[in-house]
């Protein structure tokens, strides 16, 4: 009863606002109830107003789907049986309303949290289960109050390392209906994706009735991708290994936002370029305030890149005295390919590097084509070999200035992690990717979120 309320409370508000923009251009009642009216019927089909526990990027591309679609409808509507006149009207509705329904449905989530979050436990303490509990950590809007975890490891055959909050492992698998009971558990998530189909139909047949909805990570999660489409042939499930390439038409517009950002860029190189300057040491100044460095590009092709010069002159013999005398400073180098407190880096060059200034350059090769705005990190032909089995798989994109590992820990991420995240990046990749990978980016960088 009181979601239902809080769904009646969306759409009133909803109508408030489509009411008075409607009066603002003098459209008549007709018209607006009308048009209201197929709104609700596009917002109930699509299952606008569930408040499902997805992360606000899911939600934004929802809302952007189903407004397209109205606004679809409203221009066919104008055209064909009303006057013209209201096609304006109907274009700023559309529009506006993607972002006002974000917005209410982010106030409703917060000033009604208690009603509608949902009370989860996690079977499983392992990479897979910290990794969720990351993303619900960061992301509130999930609505997913996570109470703790439950280890599976006396199931035969089962062995996960502690990789999650000891003191949140609420008790073994053997003791789950109790924990279930006590906490009032609705949903379960099962984090287990090395489980057999023994073990997961056992744990799943055993939770049936007992919470609303559980869900689980698949085994060979790195095999199927967001792209995956599920097929029912007449009781046998096929999952289609789906790979969106950067080609065709979506290979185009990609490169039409790269051409217009990289121009941004470019331009903004002028008054940078000065200010660099004015900060960089005499000294350092003799040594030039760019500097070039080849990478691997796209399809094994080697390319220059362009920074500003964040170092001091011979940084590389620096790294491998230091290397050579310290190591505790080779086994960090070793396993993230960069140091966090790095001798090496200029006053200059820190402020750059925290900001991340210093690869402002590399719009110069966006606008030549050699690299994207976003892709995967610009590996270093020296590190192909550490590369190993992600190698084929990332070179097939261009690299970017950002990607997934500037959005997940950016340098706090490991070099086997960013391996991980570049290639999931080529297996997933899709233009909306792209977009919420640029909204990260400029969230973390205003953030100055793992910068070193």
């Amino acid at each position: 009863m009181k979601r239902q309320s809080i769904k009646g409370l969306m759409i009133f508000l909803q109508f408030i606002f489509y009411f008075a923009v409607n009066k603002f251009f003098d459209v008549p009642d007709r018209i607006m109830y009308n048009t209201f009216f197929i709104y609700l019927i596009l917002n109930f089909t699509k299952n606008m107003y569930s408040f499902k526990t997805i992360l606000i990027w899911e939600e934004l591309k929802k809302q952007l789907q189903v407004h397209t679609e109205f606004l679809l409808v409203m221009l066919v509507n104008d055209i064909a049986f009303w006057e013209s006149k209201y096609i304006l009207v109907h274009i700023i509705v559309g529009l506006t309303f993607t972002f006002f329904n974000l917005f209410i449905i982010k106030f409703i989530r917060k000033i009604c949290r208690k009603i509608l979050e949902k009370r989860l436990l996690i079977i499983g303490i392992g990479n897979t289960a910290r990794n969720l509990t990351k993303v619900i950590r960061e992301n509130d809007f999930t609505m997913y109050n996570l109470l703790g975890y439950i280890s599976a490891n006396n199931i035969e055959g089962v062995h996960q390392d502690i990789l999650v909050d000891e003191n949140k492992i609420l008790g073994t698998y053997e003791e789950i209906e109790k924990v279930i009971e006590e906490q009032n558990i609705n949903e379960v998530i099962i984090a287990m994706p090395l489980a057999d189909n023994a073990q997961m139909l056992e744990i799943i047949n055993n939770l049936d009735g007992k919470v609303n909805k559980v869900k689980f990570t698949p085994e060979l999660n790195g095999v199927y991708t967001f792209n995956s489409e599920i097929e029912n042939y007449d009781g046998t499930m096929l999952i289609s290994a789906k790979i969106n390439l950067v080609k065709g038409i979506g290979y185009f517009i990609k490169r039409v936002i790269d051409i217009f950002v990289s121009l941004f860029g470019v331009l903004s190189l002028i008054p940078l370029t000065i200010l660099v300057w004015l900060k960089t040491d005499k000294e350092e100044r003799k040594h030039g305030l760019f500097f070039t460095q080849t990478r691997i590009g796209k399809d094994e092709k080697e390319i220059k890149i362009y920074k500003y010069r964040s170092m001091v002159t011979g940084a590389d013999k620096i790294l491998e005295d230091m290397m050579a005398r310290d190591e505790k400073i080779r086994e960090e180098y070793e396993k993230n390919k960069k140091l966090k407190n790095d001798p090496r880096i200029t006053k200059i060059g820190e402020f750059l590097r925290r900001t991340s200034l210093d690869e402002f350059p590399q719009f110069i090769n966006v606008f030549k084509g050699e690299m994207s705005f976003v892709g995967p990190r610009p590996y270093l032909p020296r590190e192909k070999k550490d590369m190993g089995k992600y190698y084929e798989k990332i070179v097939k994109s261009k690299p970017g200035i950002t990607g997934m590992w500037q959005t997940h820990g950016r340098s706090d991420t490991d070099f086997e992690e960013r391996l991980e995240l570049d290639e999931y990046y080529y297996r997933n990749w899709s233009l909306w990717l792209d977009v919420v990978i640029m909204i990260k980016t400029l969230k973390d960088v205003l953030g100055k979120k793992g910068a070193y």
